[in-house]
């Protein structure tokens, strides 16, 4: 049995990005603790190439696959109608609902995983009763084909996490609310275990985000008069559901960290009690940039530009395409990096190389995909992000531990990291420079500034440097979590 069980949601080992290196880092941080991990990912085709060799100290994995539909229909032996009395429950109302009422629901579920058969939950005439009686108290105007549907799309996922084998561990870590805190929670009740949550960014948030931007939420040939009050109706109920998950991590949640003090704030207007929740920024191995800091003091002459991240919508690499079309026209010698994974939005990375071209960047821009980013922070001069939602981003920090100045969006804990979080940390000065979000004009004129002002450029690069020794430093972040481990293993 493993000392810490880790629930991660669309992250590690599968898909490179900031949370899962935070992972990566901090298994390898303890490498006398005993890991397991549950990796919750959409289909099994997603957990074909592991993108990071799992640490000695793993003494497990385990996949859950939330849409994974091969199940036939078969002769059912026992009917369990009690089954979809719950979840309508659970779409009703079980937000409001207390601890008790909350927990008797979900026991009894636990209690009956072994007997549910998916065939039976999604093919039998109990399946389609229980729609049609949800369909019916909640608004029988609405289209009933959308309503089926969006039904069957969330009682699947959680069918799929209650009918998971749980690896037994006296604590699971859980690295973000939604499904994964859903799965851990259960663990806690099954296994009478303790429960951490840590969130980077606010799941809730986030999916609120991506919810707002979803075109699958609405079929375009039913483009009719009723068509837009269906289409927030459909949003609302993802929006519920998410929502009701977060609310049951915090309710079952021993311990709650997260990255900065607005990540707090949303967490409390979700539901979470604030004597939970300790604040515990991002770290850097300092020492290990020590060589790029020498190396990039060479440099004479700034032309160089990078993006790093997925190339992913809630990045929004299409304002930032647009902002370097003006930095190419005024420093025509300039050079773009983007760089970071392209395979998990794969049409949205499809649309910004369209428009790459059609601005005629393509000499300038250039994907890098994924790379070892320390060969790159030597030649990179400024780093540019222009996200609609972040958390506390890694990239900021190892780009200032090689002395790489930012211009980023003001989203998340950016502006704490570029211009500081305290009265000591504030007194260093900039780091970097905050823009608007969707602002073309702001994110350019900022990056011009620092490709062709010396004094300023000198200046933040300092700053950069002394503000991650002084303030985000990994052997802290280790520290912290080894001490919130101990209160329960």
């Amino acid at each position: 049995m493993s000392d810490v069980c880790l629930v991660l949601e669309g992250t590690y080992p599968y898909v490179r990005g900031g949370v899962s290196s935070w992972v990566h880092d901090l298994i390898n941080g303890m490498p006398d603790i005993k890991f397991s991990i549950v990796s919750i990912m959409p289909t099994p085709g997603d957990t074909k190439e592991e993108k990071y060799l799992l640490p000695s100290n793993v003494d497990s994995l385990l996949n859950i696959h939330l849409h994974d539909y091969r199940f036939q229909p078969k002769l059912l032996k026992k009917r369990r109608k009690d089954l979809f009395e719950y979840f309508e429950l659970f779409y009703q109302g079980i937000e409001t609902a207390s601890k008790d009422h909350l927990e008797t629901f979900l026991v009894k579920l636990m209690g009956q995983r072994a007997n549910i058969d998916l065939a039976y939950a999604f093919s039998s005439k109990d399946f389609w009763n229980s729609v049609k009686n949800l369909y019916n108290k909640i608004d029988p105007t609405l289209s009933f084909l959308d309503f089926f549907w969006n039904y069957r799309f969330t009682f699947l996922p959680l069918l799929k996490l209650i009918k998971s084998n749980i690896p037994p561990s006296p604590l699971f870590h859980t690295i973000s609310t939604g499904y994964a805190g859903t799965l851990a929670s259960l663990a806690r009740i099954k296994l009478n275990s303790n429960m951490i949550v840590t969130e980077h960014g606010i799941y809730t948030k986030e999916r609120r985000i991506e919810i707002a931007q979803a075109n699958w939420l609405y079929r375009p040939e039913s483009n009719f008069i009723k068509a837009d009050n269906e289409l927030g109706f459909f949003k609302e109920w993802w929006i519920k559901y998410f929502v009701v998950m977060s609310k049951l991590s915090y309710t079952y949640a021993d311990d709650i960290t997260t990255l900065y003090e607005g990540n707090k704030q949303s967490q409390i207007e979700d539901g979470a009690d604030p004597n939970k929740i300790t604040i515990i920024p991002n770290g850097i191995h300092f020492d290990s940039y020590k060589e790029i800091r020498e190396a990039r003091k060479a440099v004479k002459k700034r032309r160089t530009l990078a993006f790093i991240g997925r190339i992913v919508p809630i990045k929004d690499v299409k304002t930032l395409i647009k902002a370097c079309k003006v930095i190419v026209d005024r420093i025509p010698d300039v050079q773009i990096f983007l760089i970071g994974p392209q395979e998990e939005e794969s049409s949205y990375y499809q649309e910004c190389s369209v428009l790459i071209r059609l601005l005629g960047l393509e000499h300038k821009l250039i994907f890098t995909g994924h790379v070892d980013l320390k060969e790159y922070y030597s030649k990179i001069d400024v780093i540019l992000l222009t996200s609609i939602s972040e958390a506390q981003p890694l990239v900021i920090l190892e780009a200032m531990a090689s002395g790489i100045p930012s211009v980023a969006t003001d989203v998340g804990s950016c502006r704490e990291l570029l211009e500081g979080t305290t009265e000591d940390d504030r007194k260093l000065g900039a780091s970097g420079i905050i823009t608007k979000f969707y602002s073309t004009e702001e994110t350019s004129e900022a990056a011009i500034k620092l490709l062709t002002d010396d004094d300023t450029y000198n200046s933040m690069s300092e700053v950069c440097v002394k503000r991650v020794e002084q303030f985000y430093n990994q052997r802290d972040v280790i520290t912290s979590y080894r001490n919130l481990y101990e209160k329960y293993i």
